[in-house]
């Protein structure tokens, strides 16, 4: 004859007291923090061709964005042309800053003569000038950086058309 087990279950409020967290902190051990995944491309080559290198034109070769408005996002199109004639595969390196960021499609090499349609969306937190850049590397050394720039720009309707600086004595 087996018995079986008592279904009675005996809490006490001792039990369910909570731990301090520090004797749990101790048992857990922290993440090591993770350093920046380096990019060979940013860090072995020099971009310094705008508009156009051997093999890829940027139209426009630099993109503006002026009198924008904070919080909101604008965006432009840039096209990047493959004017060798050859077939060409190209990296793309997105901006750096949180502010820019790419869209594009990458679904085969460039043939000669076609092009990747790339859209750039700024999102501007502030009132404020800001820089980056894309930049762009084809197979060998051929490399072409687009500055990407966006500055406040004054209203004109409000702005005077005359402005009068009287004669002052040095130092007043």
């Amino acid at each position: 004859v087996v018995q079986s087990a008592s279904t009675e279950i005996t809490i006490t409020k001792k039990s369910f007291k909570k731990m301090p967290s520090v004797l749990l902190d101790s048992l857990v051990e922290e993440p090591e923090k993770r350093h920046a995944v380096p990019n060979h491309l940013l860090e072995s080559k020099i971009y310094s061709e705008l508009h156009r290198s051997k093999v890829i034109q940027a139209e426009p070769a630099v993109l503006h964005y002026g009198g924008y408005e904070v919080g909101k996002h604008h965006e432009q199109t840039l096209k990047l042309i493959n004017i060798s004639g050859d077939v060409i595969n190209l990296h793309i390196i997105p901006p750096q800053t949180k502010y820019f960021q790419i869209k594009y499609n990458k679904t085969h090499r460039l043939v000669p003569g076609l092009s990747y349609v790339v859209t750039v969306d700024f999102c501007p937190d502030e009132w404020r000038y800001y820089y980056d850049c894309i930049q762009i590397h084809c197979q060998g050394e051929d490399t072409l950086i687009v500055p990407v720039h966006a500055y406040p720009a004054v209203n004109v309707v409000e702005f005077p058309s005359f402005i009068n600086l009287s004669d002052v004595p040095v130092g007043k």
